[in-house]
């Protein structure tokens, strides 16, 4: 089992990125998933500070993606920033109007496997994150399971448990359901009812049951997430000290 964090959970820290890795270093984390602020630092200095720090990259999350975006076209820009880093995998969210019928799935399904194509010239894996509208009734199922019945095993999943929750779906079965394609858990609690990101053990989602279940099915990389943490520097230690239970 090793450990990282979304540096969307850090965010606010108001310092250069590579004190914000130092920081992810002292917590104990084992790597970190980029979200922002790499295309805008020094390259060089952040691959420094991973090295001195032993930080792996276990991906990138591209966040919001529409397919339409244009971002095939910018690929080979986007995989030049994250190799230098040493990061093999990126994970793509898709915007909610793009699943909203099983012709817009099915068209999302194809762009998808033509990204995971072209990604795959230069030994990029690309996976699915979900958010929690995913999970919705959408013709007598969900958008998406309609998604990955369309996908092949070109597209894997990065399963984010906290919003699996939300949609009032078990992200336990979940897990053992996408054993396959899995290959990252976020790990994120949030308040259900009102669909919220919050600290580990303040949420309705049972994370260890999460955490064992995926750790049984051969997860490797736990990923700790807040979306909205009111102390950054605290959050950071919070997951920390939550993921290291479980080693």
């Amino acid at each position: 089992m090793r450990t990282a964090i979304n540096l969307f959970t850090l965010r606010d820290i108001d310092e250069p990125l590579p004190r914000v890795l130092e920081r992810v270093a002292d917590a104990g984390y084992d790597g970190v998933e980029f979200l922002h602020r790499l295309p805008e630092a020094d390259t060089e200095t952040v691959v420094q500070t991973l090295g001195e720090q032993e930080l792996a990259v276990p991906g990138a999350h591209l966040g919001p993606f529409t397919p339409l975006s244009g971002l095939p076209d910018e690929l080979e820009a986007t995989i030049n920033i994250y190799d230098a880093v040493d990061c093999a995998t990126l994970s793509i969210s898709i915007d909610e109007e793009h699943l909203d019928s099983w012709t817009e799935v099915r068209k999302t399904a194809s762009q998808l496997e033509s990204l995971a194509d072209r990604a795959r010239e230069y030994n990029i894996d690309v996976l699915y994150h979900n958010h929690h509208w995913e999970f919705r009734s959408l013709d007598e199922s969900t958008p998406f399971d309609l998604l990955f019945n369309a996908l092949d095993d070109r597209i894997g999943l990065e399963l984010d448990v906290g919003w699996v929750a939300a949609a009032g779906d078990d992200p336990v079965e979940r897990i053992h359901r996408h054993a396959d394609e899995l290959s990252i858990l976020h790990v994120k609690d949030v308040d259900t009812a009102e669909k919220k990101s919050v600290e580990v053990g303040a949420g309705d989602v049972n994370l260890a049951a999460c955490i064992d279940a995926a750790r049984a099915e051969g997860v490797e990389w736990f990923i700790y997430e807040h979306d909205e943490p009111d102390d950054p520097v605290e959050s950071l230690r919070t997951g920390a000290e939550f993921l290291d239970r479980f080693r």
